[in-house]
């Protein structure tokens, strides 16, 4: 992936395939409308990231789709390899339209 794809990535995905794919593979810890209360949210330590806080809001798209690629920690896991690069960025583009 490149600077230049990172950079643009909000601008270049489709928050509507993004919803698709954060349904299918973050729902589950980030909870439907991102706000870290999905059912397995509280069993893991730390917790879910709220995606709608302020702190994630204000990171730049680069950070985090470098965390949606890359995963964090021993809890969230890396999707790069099994989302495209265009699904990356459509899940970023859907994490920034819930917190808009």
């Amino acid at each position: 992936m490149s600077i230049v794809t990172v950079v643009r990535a909000a601008a270049s995905g489709d928050p509507t395939k993004g919803k698709d794919r954060y349904e299918q593979y973050c729902v589950v810890c980030h909870g439907p409308r991102g706000l870290g209360d999905g059912p397995t949210a509280k069993a893991t330590t730390p917790p879910a990231t709220r995606l709608t806080a302020p702190d994630v809001r204000n990171k730049t798209d680069q950070d985090l789709l470098a965390i949606i690629a890359d995963g964090k920690g021993a809890i969230m896991p890396a999707w790069r390899g099994l989302l495209s690069d265009q699904e990356l960025q459509n899940v970023l583009a859907y994490i920034r339209f819930l917190g808009g």
